[in-house]
């Protein structure tokens, strides 16, 4: 584990003023593993200051607060093995989004009525960008206001609280060996640890935190997006590669118009 916090016990909770009703302990493994996270057992009203308070004491306590948003399928639906967070720190996320950009795009060898099809549709969902991948988008400095990122995560209807033991946002998926939806039988099949370095990179060059999720959801607190069109399509051709469904699988440009300015990024993997 990459922190040496602990799960806390079942029950009530209390870290420093906030106070949390009876939590239950989560398990890996689709619940027969070893106690990963504690959460509350039943969803808390208004988890929106809850949250932001319980992500002020993360320094304190070494807790990253996630919500699970209420639905059909929670976090522990996609709970296995758990990961060695350490492997992040081995994973290049530029890596590993090129190579998931290059297994979008049909080999040239590859030729025929079929694969002419396949092909026009991935040059054009990924326009104005080639089968040469785009690289990194470059970091963004200004940030939204505070009441904007506010208002954003208090939007978020009633949730139960999910307290992980880990450095930062980005390593909760291995700590919880989180897997959203059928991502192993995806393609390319990327892994909780490769998710982890593409979430830290995005952490550090746009302040992109991980606050909420559900079995194959991932909804990301985002301090400083792109600002015009420019700066954001490098950042859509990023979100295209990480998820099967970023806002329905839409082409790049779509989702550049749909990120910019905005303070939450959502990925749903079907």
């Amino acid at each position: 584990m990459a922190t040496s916090a602990l799960v806390p016990d079942e029950g009530e909770l209390q870290l420093g003023p906030v106070r949390l009703p009876v939590g239950r302990l989560l398990r890996s493994r689709w619940g027969d593993g070893e106690p990963v996270a504690w959460r509350t057992q039943a969803p808390v009203p208004e988890p929106g200051p809850v949250w932001s308070a319980l992500s002020a004491l993360h320094g304190q306590t070494g807790l990253v607060p996630v919500l699970e948003l209420a639905g059909w399928g929670g976090v522990h639906d996609s709970c296995r093995e758990v990961a060695a967070v350490a492997d992040v720190d081995r994973t290049d996320a530029r890596v590993m989004l090129e190579h998931r950009w290059d297994d979008c795009f049909p080999e040239p060898w590859q030729t025929g009525p079929e694969w002419d099809d396949e092909r026009q549709w991935v040059e054009e969902m990924a326009a104005p960008f080639t089968s040469r991948y785009p690289g990194l988008a470059p970091a963004v400095d200004l940030a939204l206001a505070p009441d904007v990122l506010e208002a954003a995560v208090g939007s978020f209807p009633a949730s139960r609280i999910v307290l992980v033991p880990s450095e930062r946002p980005a390593d909760v998926p291995p700590v919880l060996g989180w897997c959203p939806g059928d991502w192993e039988c995806a393609f390319p099949a990327p892994t909780p640890v490769g998710l982890a370095a593409v979430l830290r990179s995005w952490e550090e060059r746009f302040g992109a935190r991980l606050f909420a999720m559900t079995h194959d959801k991932a909804y990301l607190l985002v301090e400083r997006p792109p600002r015009d069109l420019d700066a954001a399509l490098p950042v859509a051709a990023e979100h295209w590669v990480f998820c099967d469904e970023p806002a329905g699988r839409q082409p790049v440009r779509a989702t550049a118009a749909d990120i910019i300015n905005a303070p939450v990024w959502h990925f749903w993997w079907d």
